[in-house]
């Protein structure tokens, strides 16, 4: 007869008791874990109101610009150490505009650190200068400073009140002196005729060979052109509509040479339509013709 043995209770038991143990440890590990996460979070609050409170105080006291101040002096003289001073203007682009008015822009700047100037304002300064229309400054190093320039391109003078202007082609009054260099310009006259001669430019440009022949160009009621040529042939363009008549002018002078006929003026301000006066001696000389 085989005997009966007896179950073994002290495995079970111990491995509940090594479960207590092993979740009492993971119990405190997380609160531990928890604590140092509180204590990080409370370091950082800490830190952060420290350093807020600290920026306020130093700001308010003038001790940041203080700072400041100090470093820039030092960074200066370090510069100056290793020669990065300004001590030289390279200037490309300019015709009209003199070397000199720019050079005086620069003069109580040299010999200060490269890095000090401010070429937001040279170039503030550059672009107020009569011709100068867009200005773009960068720094070469070791100490030189180059300024590209777009000018003005002169497209007009400008008669208002008895007094005239070289204007550009954008409508900007550029200078009332030394008008005796533009003689060849277009004359325009009327209110506002600055403002509208962009347009106007922009539309002939097509045939800058028919409109260098314009002599003056008259602002019709700050509404149209009367284009008045070295021939004396006045053109009568509309109010609108300046392209589609421009257009056709230039059909007729390719195809008839309009305007190298005995004539006064071309009158394209009906749509479609061509109406062109003659001169009273080859009005005559038609009638004569046709008796």
């Amino acid at each position: 007869m085989r005997a009966i043995k007896a179950p073994d209770f002290g495995y079970n038991l111990k491995s509940k008791k090594d479960s207590m143990k092993r979740g009492e440890k993971e119990a405190i590990s997380l609160l531990r874990r928890r604590r140092l996460k509180f204590a990080v979070r409370m370091m950082s609050f800490l830190v952060s109101s420290f350093i807020i409170l600290s920026s306020i105080y130093f700001w308010r006291t003038g001790q940041i610009s203080l700072w400041i101040a100090e470093a820039e002096s030092v960074m200066g003289a370090r510069m100056i150490d290793a020669g990065l001073v300004f001590e030289e203007v390279r200037i490309k682009g300019q015709t009209r505009t003199k070397t000199d008015e720019i050079k005086n822009i620069f003069y109580e700047k040299y010999g200060q650190p490269l890095l000090d100037i401010d070429i937001k304002q040279v170039k503030n300064n550059v672009e107020q200068l009569t011709w100068v229309k867009n200005a773009m400054v960068t720094r070469k190093l070791p100490g030189a400073l180059e300024i590209n320039i777009i000018e003005y391109y002169p497209s007009a003078l400008w008669q208002m009140d008895n007094k005239l202007w070289v204007i550009a082609d954008d409508g900007t009054i550029i200078t009332d002196q030394g008008l005796e260099e533009f003689t060849e310009l277009p004359m325009i006259s009327g209110a506002g005729a600055d403002k509208a001669i962009e347009n106007l430019i922009r539309i002939v440009s097509n045939n800058m060979t028919l409109f260098s022949q314009v002599a003056t160009a008259s602002w019709i009621g700050e509404r149209r052109w009367d284009l008045m040529l070295d021939s004396g042939i006045k053109i009568m363009l509309p109010e609108t509509g300046i392209e589609d008549a421009w257009a056709r002018l230039l059909t007729l002078e390719e195809t008839e040479q309009l305007l190298a006929r005995n004539i006064l003026v071309v009158d394209l301000r009906i749509k479609e339509k061509t109406i062109v006066r003659l001169t009273p001696q080859e009005a005559l000389r038609r009638r004569l013709l046709a008796k």
